[in-house]
Formats: C-alpha cells, structure tokens, sequence
C-alpha cells in the first residue's frame, strides 16, 4: 500500500502529457496527410514548376552562401594582412630608436592614428614594455606565454624587432575588433544588397523557366493522354462498363496510367473478339471448302460406281470368262479409290486442334526426314538440312509433322529415280516470323495449276488423293501462319511462314 501511494503522485503527474503527446502526433499526422493529398492533387505541370523552382532556389541559396562566406573570409584576411603587414613596419622602424634608447619616437611609434588600432606595445630584449598608449603599462613585464596567447588571437599581432640576427625586442599590436566588425558588415551589407538583386533576378528567371520547363514537359503527355482518351471515339468502338476504378484524383500522369491499363484492357478484349472472329472465319472457310469438295467426292463416288457397276454386270453374265480376274482387279482398284477418298475427305473435315509448345525446329526436321528415309534410299535422293541448333517456335508438334511429311511425300513422288535432291531448311526472319522451306529439283508445279494447288482435290500426279497441300494449309492456318509457292528456276519450293513468340531463339543451357 506504501508503495502504490508513493508513486501515485509521479503516474497522477505523468498522466496529462499522455493525451498531449498524442494529440500532437494527431495534429501532425493530419498535417502530413493534408501536404500528401494536395500534392497528389496538383496537375503535373505545377508539380514539374514546383520541382524547378525548389531546384533553381536551393542552387541559388548554395551559391549565395558560398559567396557570402567566401567575402567575409576574404575581407577578414585581407584586414589580418593588412594589420600583420603593419605591425612588422612597426618593428622595423623601432629597431634603431630601441638601440638608441630614444623613448621619443618609440612613443610616436606606440601612438600611430589608424582606425583599425586599437593599441600598439612595444618591449624591449627583457619583455619590459618601453613603448604603449597607456602610461601605466611603461615598465611592466609581459609574460612570453601571455604573448604566444594573444598572437594567437585573431586581433592581435606581433613581431620581432631585428638588428641583423639579434633580436631587440618585440612589437605588439591589438587590432579595433569593433571597428574590424563595422568594416566588414559594411561591405558585407552591400555584398547582400548585391544577393538580393541576384536572387530576384534569378527567381523570375527561374520562374519562367520552370514554366517552360514544365510547358515542355507537360504537353507531350496532356496531347497523348487525349489521344488515348478519344481513342475509342475516333475508331467508332462502343463504349463498354470499364473494370479498373478511375482515379478521383491525381495528376496527368495517374490519369495516364489509368488510361493505359484501360487502352490495354480494350485491346486485350478486341483481340479475344479478333481471334474468335478468325476461328469462325476459319471454319466458315473449311465449311465451303468441304462444301466444294463434296461436289468432287460424288462426282468421283459417280464415276467409282459406274466402274463398279460395269465390272458387275459383267461378271454376272460372264462368269466363267477368262478374263474375270481383271475385272476382279477393277473392282478391288475402285473399292480402294473410294476409301482413300472417303478416309481423306473425313481426314479434311476434321477439326484440327493446335496445342502449342515451345519446340526445337532442327530435332522435328531430323524426324521427319528419319520417318522417309526408307523412300529416300530407293529412290536414291540425296536429303539435306540447314538449321541452327538455337531456333525455337511455340508450335503443335505433331501436327507440323504432318504438314512437313505431305511436302516430303510430295517432293519424293515428283523427284526421278536418280539425281534427286531435297533439302529442308529453316530460319528467323525476323523478332515475329520463322520459315521452314522444302526445296526439290524435280519438274516442279506447271504454271497453270499454281494457283489452285493449295485447293482440295488439285493434284500433279497420275494417283493421288490432291488433298496432301490442302491439308497443310489447314494446319497453317490453325497455326496462324500460311504456306507459300515460290518462283524457282527448277524443282518445287514450298516455304511455311510461322509466327513465333518472343525470342524464338533461345541460348543453349550451357552459353
């Protein structure tokens, strides 16, 4: 109990400074929170002023203070001087009236008029004052460490009186520190008249500037920020709900950054529009282009059967005729026709599903030619590749196989039985493309077939189903790329056009 009453009175004491503490803290709390949001606030232009001018006014007050310390040193110097120089003309000239013992003119010496002076002492060898203003100081000793003291003093001075090398005395001189003072702030006051014309004239320079300054600054953005905030104007876009908040306040540039988080989120709701628009064109494409090709499968299903038909006939009234195997042989050639036709046509119709993945373009190559290799050794064809180990697509592999498989299927069936070559070759375009050629030096593609090779059912040769090309094309556009026939002295070259993200050449792991 004695103990909670003793320290009752310092807690009941401590206590009302508590709130005090904190309601201070409050108060500047608020202050801070006040300062933060005006300046949050203020447009960019007054910010890029306000930049400026803190800039201009914090080098002109760098600049004034250096200046104003260097001339009060400077004049405090050249007083120093001026007082050192003169105490050593003193001891100079009181060398032979000290040797003279003429107490005269050291008197004249000891009472020289100069409004920096306050007094002059001077002491003979045995520190004994022979020379001062004051009378009564005549006869007194100074002590050596009370003259190192005052020489070291700002306004004190002294000097030996020399004859030859012997010293005669001293001479010692106490500068007027008012009058020094007086001086100095005299011309220090007209060094500072002289700043505070300086510092106007550089506040309406360095306001000016930072007006244009920030104009400079300022209208690039206010121009762009009303591109982008028109831009849905000017391209005649509808108008959507917009998910990210706009800012209540800010500058330009919180309203620029807003405007380009929304420009982006249009962009990213356009572009899934676009891509939904180019599968549905796609598969409005593959829709009239399996609706041409039904034309051609019945027209050849029509013939198929009329040969079926006629083979039929035949064996049922010929039956023991020596020649039924050939008609046999018919029936089995045509039975054939029709499933390869049908199976390419389902082949065609089917959707194609690309699931990209980052893929290395020369091992793919290598499979693929490995996959021939068998029908390129019979007909003795010579195969090259020319692919750096770096390159890199974001591709559906399996899919690519197949396009690259038609194409070498294709060169193999044109090419001769000797003196074949083919050659397989990719490339970066450029930071957005790649192309991977097949090349051969067979007859290559008759000038009046060019351009409808790429069509279902167009073919060069004697047996083939003509849907070899057309189905690469499928797989290219599902791709988003697209395949090209180019002009060659001889032989075929077809080349693939891929889009491939950034980079598509990447650094081996041990680069």
């Amino acid at each position: 109990m004695s103990n909670s009453k003793k320290f009752s009175g310092p807690m009941l004491a401590a206590a009302p400074h508590k709130p005090e503490a904190r309601k201070w803290h409050s108060m500047v709390v608020g202050h801070l929170g006040l300062m933060t949001r005006f300046w949050q606030n203020m447009s960019w232009r007054a910010k890029s002023m306000t930049f400026v001018l803190l800039l201009v006014a914090l080098i002109y007050l760098s600049i004034s203070i250096f200046l104003y310390t260097s001339v009060r040193n400077d004049l405090t110097n050249q007083v120093q001087t001026e007082l050192l120089r003169l105490t050593e003309t003193l001891a100079s000239s009181a060398a032979d009236p000290l040797l003279l013992k003429d107490g005269g003119k050291l008197g004249k010496l000891a009472e020289l008029r100069n409004p920096l002076v306050q007094s002059i002492i001077i002491t003979n060898r045995q520190h004994v004052v022979v020379a001062s203003p004051d009378i009564r100081q005549l006869g007194q000793t100074l002590t050596p460490s009370l003259n190192r003291d005052k020489a070291r003093q700002l306004d004190h001075f002294a000097a030996p009186i020399l004859a030859g090398s012997n010293q005669l005395g001293s001479v010692y001189l106490q500068g007027n520190r008012q009058h020094i003072s007086a001086l100095v702030n005299q011309r220090l006051d007209r060094t500072t008249s002289r700043l505070i014309v300086l510092g106007l004239i550089t506040a309406l320079l360095g306001l000016l500037g930072a007006y244009l300054v920030s104009l400079a600054m300022t209208r690039p953005v206010l121009r762009l920020l009303d591109e982008i905030e028109n831009m849905e104007n000017r391209l005649g876009l509808d108008r959507k709900m917009a998910t990210i908040r706009a800012p209540q306040s800010g500058d330009e540039i919180h309203r620029l950054e807003w405007a380009f988080r929304l420009t982006e989120q249009r962009l990213k709701e356009h572009l899934t529009e676009l891509r939904q628009l180019h599968q549905r064109q796609q598969a409005m494409q593959c829709m009239a282009t399996i609706g041409e090709m039904s034309a051609q499968v019945a027209h050849e299903i029509r013939n198929a059967l009329s040969s079926l038909r006629g083979a039929a006939r035949f064996l049922v009234r010929y039956g023991q005729a020596d020649n039924q195997g050939e008609f046999i042989r018919i029936i089995e050639e045509e039975v054939q026709r029709l499933y390869d036709m049908t199976q390419g046509f389902l082949d065609f119709g089917r959707p194609y599903a690309a699931v990209p993945v980052d893929t290395p373009i020369r091992p793919l190559l290598e499979r693929c030619l490995a996959r021939h290799r068998a029908d390129l050794e019979t007909k003795a064809i010579v195969a090259t590749l020319d692919c750096p180990e770096i390159l890199y697509a974001k591709i559906d592999p399996s899919l690519m196989e197949q396009a690259l498989s038609n194409l070498i299927l294709n060169a193999i069936d044109a090419l001769p039985t000797q003196g074949g070559a083919l050659h397989l070759g990719a490339e970066q375009k450029n930071l957005t493309q790649m192309n991977i050629s097949v090349t051969d030096n067979g007859p290559g593609i008759p000038s009046e077939k060019r351009a409808t090779i790429f069509k279902p059912y167009v073919t060069t040769k004697t047996k083939g189903s003509g849907l070899g090309l057309a189905v690469v094309t499928k797989i290219m556009m599902v791709h988003d790329g697209s395949i090209e026939l180019c002009d060659t002295a001889a032989g075929a070259r077809f080349i693939l056009h891929l889009p491939c993200g950034l980079p598509s050449i990447k650094k081996p792991s041990g680069y």
